[in-house]
């Protein structure tokens, strides 16, 4: 199948905005590592945000924090391995389909790629936005790529649903 002039644009405005999302992931990391690392937290929003350096050697929410280290990185590079695969098979079963099922893969791929490069260069990921409410309700802290992640999982979850519906509507024996 040959791929249309209006396919190849579409395709570069992607990764044109993939390699933008996961540089200014990096860059905020790296602003977090040299503006935010000895010292305290800077608060944002008094008893709800908070720049708060920290170094996540474990997967969101310090899953397998407890594993030790040798394994645990090797388990995340396997993992991660499998993620970005199983993104890439995603992306391109998908590449016929509405603009915003793309941009919903290409907004995780960025977050994915930006904790994937600073696991293999630090050995760790820099986590910096800290949300809470006056300390009694604690969200773990986070950085740009998991917002990026979140995003994207969320939009394809509206995506889902809503060809759901429209497969359920346009079914006559659906009751």
């Amino acid at each position: 199948m040959k791929i249309t002039r209006i396919q190849k644009v579409k395709y570069f405005w992607l990764l044109l905005i993939a390699l933008l999302f996961t540089s200014c992931d990096l860059s905020t990391k790296w602003l977090a590592q040299n503006r935010l690392k000895h010292t305290t937290p800077v608060t944002i929003v008094s008893g709800f945000v908070e720049l708060n350096y920290t170094e996540n050697t474990a997967i969101a929410f310090s899953m397998l924090g407890s594993i030790e280290s040798g394994i645990r990185k090797w388990i995340i590079y396997g993992l991660s391995l499998i993620a970005l695969t199983f993104l890439g098979v995603i992306a391109w079963k998908m590449r016929h389909e509405s603009l915003c099922w793309l941009v919903a893969l290409t907004l995780i791929l960025s977050g994915a790629l930006g904790n994937i490069i600073e696991r293999i260069f630090r050995g760790y990921v820099i986590d910096f936005i800290h949300l809470h409410y006056h300390y009694k309700f604690s969200w773990p802290v986070f950085n740009l790529a998991d917002i990026l992640i979140t995003s994207g999982a969320v939009l394809l979850g509206i995506l889902t649903l809503r060809k759901t519906e429209d497969i359920t509507d346009t079914n006559p024996t659906s009751t």
